[in-house]
């Protein structure tokens, strides 16, 4: 009765060619897309924007001939991605409103902690560069909705 108990012990090395092949693509996959996927692109500076309530569209800042000044929180200015100081910003505009095509608008990028004493020389040369419309770019501030 004890040799019937007792089999001899079966290998059981089952492999299942789907479900490797299922881990193998979801491992091809998050490669493709997580490691061969180019950086993400950010143009110029960054800063923290003023939060406003009633903030208009402004879809010209987005081109990429668009004059847009920043002010970073630190006093630094960037016109473009280039740093650049306040008294040379005159020059610079003026070499922009050569090109025909240019928009004749001026977007600044202020930090939202940014003294206005970094601000003011920067919409001076702006002004006496001849350009007449400036925009200042501003984040929508998020409104809470109450549910009843």
């Amino acid at each position: 009765m004890l040799q019937t108990w007792r089999k001899p012990a079966k290998l059981f090395s089952d492999s299942n060619t789907l479900q490797f092949a299922s881990v193998m693509a979801l491992v091809v996959f998050v490669m493709i897309v997580f490691v061969a996927a180019p950086p993400m692109i950010t143009h110029g500076v960054s800063v923290d924007l003023p939060r406003v309530s009633h903030s208009v569209s402004m879809p010209g800042a987005l081109r990429e001939d668009a004059m847009l000044v920043v002010v970073t929180r630190n006093g630094q200015i960037y016109f473009g991605s280039d740093h650049i100081a306040a008294d040379s910003l005159v020059g610079r505009i003026q070499d922009r409103l050569k090109d025909r095509d240019v928009e004749r608008k001026v977007y600044i990028k202020a930090d939202s902690r940014a003294r206005w004493g970094t601000v003011k020389p920067v919409l001076d040369g702006v002004r006496s560069a001849g350009i007449l419309r400036v925009a200042f770019l501003v984040d929508q501030r998020r409104v809470q909705t109450l549910t009843p």
